[in-house]
Formats: C-alpha cells, structure tokens, sequence
C-alpha cells in the first residue's frame, strides 16, 4: 500500500490558496483536518499517510 501526500494550499497540486466552492479543494481540506487514527493530532499538509479502513493515519504513526 502507498502512502499520500496532501500537497500545501495554493501550490501546484494543492487546494486554491482562499476558500473557494471547489470539490476538490473542499475534499483535500477536508482529508488535511481530519484527525490520525493513532494520535489523534490533524493530518495536515505536506506529511506521508495512510487511508486505513477506519480512517488516516499517519505515516509515522503506522510505523511506530
């Protein structure tokens, strides 16, 4: 399995850098804020992770 990386809000491959009315950018947002399932802390941008079937993970997380 491969890990994903949320690319950094106004870059290339990342969100519109305002809040704008796109899906995929409200989707990306989304997925940055949503919690790790082992630590609990956000996601964020620009950090390695895992879609679990329970939720993200961290990259790290899920190698300790």
């Amino acid at each position: 399995m491969g890990y994903g990386i949320l690319a950094e809000p106004g870059t290339e491959f990342g969100p519109c850098a305002e809040p704008c009315q796109h899906k995929d950018c409200a989707a990306t947002r989304a997925k940055a804020n949503e919690n790790c399932i082992e630590c609990g802390e956000t996601i964020g941008y620009g950090t390695k992770y895992y879609q679990e079937e329970d939720g993200l993970i961290h990259y790290r997380c899920a190698k300790d």
